[in-house]
This record gives structure tokens, C-alpha cells and sequence, in this order.
């Protein structure tokens, strides 16, 4: 059993390795504590499978601590997505483009010329809610979206 686990464990570690050259300092760092903690508690779990439980409290303590601090590496793993890209966070949004005409406007929020203040701002909260960042929703989108609406109300 402890070598199945042994074996699990070192599936996991090269696993995580692959975003490692890919990663800035801080970030590999991050990586580190995350595999470190995983190990740890693979370790903790092959521990009390042969019953050596004092070990196993201080390596499950030590795997708790570790991977307490790497809290983004978690969110990462549960989302999918890989370390390599920058985060949702750090994103902002593209810059916006002089110019746009009223008639794109009208086409981007999907409104006949001449529609009222109230159909602008429903159509402009409808797509929001559709588009918006915080939802899953493209930042360029929301962007073009809220300018959109700025030039059919001024």
C-alpha cells in the first residue's frame, strides 16, 4: 500500500513540475510550497497506512501549514487552468478605440436607430449581465459594451 501511495505521489509532483520553467520567481515559489504540501500529505496518508501515526500527525500538520499558504495554487488546480497564463486579476482591460460611430453602438447593443434612453440602458444591462468579467465574460466585450452605451447617451 505505503508504495502505491509513494507512487501516486510522484504522478502528482510530475504533474505539477510542467509549470515550473514557465513561472516567475514568486510564482515558483508559490509552486513549491503547493507541491511541497501535496507531498506531505501523501506522505501523512502512506504514514497511516503503516500505522506510524505520530509521524503521520507532524507530517499532516507540516502538509496543512504549507498548503495553507499557497491558497492561489488551489484555486488554480479546482479552475483548470494552468500557472503559465497570467490571472484574471492582473488582466485589464484593452484600451478603448476613439471613434466609435453611433451606428456600431446601435449594432453592438443590438437596438434599432432612434431607440429611447430606457431600451439603451436595458439593452446595455441585459448584455452585462451576459458579458460582464466577473461571470466568465470577455473584458474587451464589457469594454465595448459600456462605450457603446456612453455614445448613444451623450
Amino acid at each position: 500500500m505505503p508504495i502505491v501511495l509513494a507512487g501516486i505521489a510522484v504522478v502528482v509532483l510530475l504533474f505539477l513540475v510542467r509549470g515550473y520553467s514557465l513561472a516567475d520567481s514568486k510564482a515558483l515559489l508559490r509552486q513549491l510550497r503547493f507541491s511541497a504540501g501535496l507531498t506531505l500529505a501523501f506522505l501523512c496518508i502512506s504514514l497511516l497506512a503503516t500505522r506510524r501515526i505520530d509521524f503521520a500527525i507532524a507530517a499532516g500538520i507540516a502538509s496543512a501549514i504549507l498548503l495553507a499558504g499557497s491558497g492561489a495554487e488551489w484555486r488554480r488546480l479546482y479552475r483548470g487552468a494552468t500557472s503559465a497564463g497570467p490571472s484574471r486579476a492582473n488582466r485589464s482591460a484593452p484600451p478603448r478605440h476613439a471613434g466609435m460611430s453611433r451606428r456600431e453602438a446601435y449594432k453592438i447593443l443590438a437596438l434599432e436607430e432612434g431607440a429611447t434612453e430606457a431600451a439603451i440602458r436595458a439593452a446595455h444591462r441585459r448584455l452585462m449581465m451576459q458579458n460582464h468579467p466577473d461571470k466568465g465574460g470577455s473584458t474587451y466585450l464589457a469594454a465595448k459594451i459600456n462605450e457603446a452605451k456612453d455614445v448613444l447617451l451623450k
